[in-house]
């Protein structure tokens, strides 16, 4: 191209009075570069850290920061430009044979032009780039190109970041509004996320349609929004299949092979499931604590085989065993995450004994017997991890 190319945009500056910038493309200037960009927490802030930094520049006229999206090109923002080709959330395709879209779609710095000039500098892919329009020659110095590269990657690497922290937060919210709520009958749920709103933990106790109920609390391995993503999977598995198994055992081993295929090397889900029907309980477990049973005449720990987590790479898929015991009339169920009596103290991990939480615990009141247990976890020390507590009354 041999004349001016109206590129684009209305300008964006960030509001208030700007510190003193350099006026040359020297160490300073990329210092300053680089200590805004440590703090822009997005996309548009990051942009417009950098933007009026460039634009003081002798010779620059204008500047742009752009990032690939499929075939295009996408101005995340401007200034000094006249017209509307440059403005933010314009498109330009890959083969419009610009200077900054070659630089985008070739990942190489194009430079174009002796005065007007136009200077596009890939971020160090083909991610996005950074234009500089020129009145004057474009930078000859090979320190001055290296700077002008060093300020481009230091961008991509804020817009990469602050776009992932964006996308996060997005996920995020739609997590933590529109997730279903556990499906929790006739029983009480404690839930408290550890890192966030949303966590690794999840519960059910549903009606089998004969007369008795399932009882499940299940553990993805990590916290916060990604074990919450997971978590969603590991519920849609196990009540899926709850209509056609027969007991805990058969209902953990159709979990294993879904999530097998469905989870990513290196995930791994802890579950115990309980069976009640008629003063009788079934119980297997993958790896997980094993529940209590609590009654006026004390509390006893059901000793069942943890068995191996659900979904483990390292472990083969093995059948875990099924564990029967009677009921009687009175006694309240409790199933946990390890997040219980996982406690951190000042000194270290320490863990707290079940039977020493539910002590003196009321029984004829769900909600005071949770906030008993949980109280009781706290003295032993801070959660390191999600917390679940699920109280399932006598029949």
């Amino acid at each position: 191209m041999s004349g001016p190319v109206h590129e684009s945009a209305a300008g964006t500056a960030p509001a208030g009075p700007l510190p003193r910038t350099p006026t040359v493309l020297d160490d300073a200037l990329v210092i300053d570069v680089l200590s805004r960009l440590a703090g822009a927490a997005s996309q548009v802030a990051a942009v417009e850290a950098v933007l009026p930094l460039l634009l003081d520049l002798p010779g620059v006229r204008a500047t742009a920061v752009l990032l690939r999206d499929a075939g295009s090109a996408v101005v995340v923002g401007s200034a000094g430009y006249d017209c509307g080709t440059m403005a933010a959330g314009a498109a330009l395709p890959l083969d419009a044979g610009l200077p900054v879209t070659e630089a985008v779609r070739t990942g190489r710095t194009v430079v174009q032009g002796s005065g007007p000039s136009w200077v596009a500098v890939p971020f160090g892919g083909r991610t996005g780039a950074v234009l500089l329009s020129l009145t004057t020659p474009p930078p000859q110095a090979p320190t001055e190109q290296a700077r002008l590269q060093r300020i481009a990657r230091a961008l991509g690497d804020a817009l990469q970041r602050s776009g992932q922290q964006e996308r996060t937060a997005a996920a995020l919210e739609v997590v933590a509004t529109r997730s279903a709520p556990p499906a929790v009958e006739g029983a009480l749920l404690r839930s408290l996320p550890y890192d966030g709103p949303v966590g690794g933990d999840l519960a059910l106790c549903v009606p089998d349609g004969r007369g008795g109920r399932w009882a499940v609390v299940a553990d993805v391995c990590g916290a916060g929004l990604p074990a919450a993503v997971v978590a969603r999977s590991v519920h849609a598995a196990l009540a899926a299949a709850l209509p056609y198994v027969d007991g805990p055992a058969a209902l953990l081993s159709a979990a294993d092979r879904a999530l097998r295929a469905a989870l990513e090397p290196g995930l791994f889900v802890t579950a115990l499931v309980v069976h009640m029907r008629a003063g009788l309980l079934h119980v297997a477990s993958a790896g997980h604590p094993p529940p209590l049973v609590l009654s006026a005449r004390g509390a006893r720990v059901v000793e069942v085989e943890p068995g191996v987590p659900l979904a483990l790479e390292a472990a083969p898929a093995t059948a875990p065993a099924e564990l029967s015991l009677s009921l009687s009339g009175d006694e309240v169920l409790l199933l946990h995450s390890d997040g219980l009596v996982d406690r951190r103290r000042s000194d270290g991990p320490v863990t707290a004994d079940p039977l020493a939480l539910v002590a003196g615990a009321p029984l004829h009141d769900l909600a005071a017997l949770a906030d008993h247990v949980l109280a009781a976890a706290a003295r032993v020390g801070a959660a390191g991890d999600d917390v679940t507590l699920l109280l399932v009354p006598p029949n």
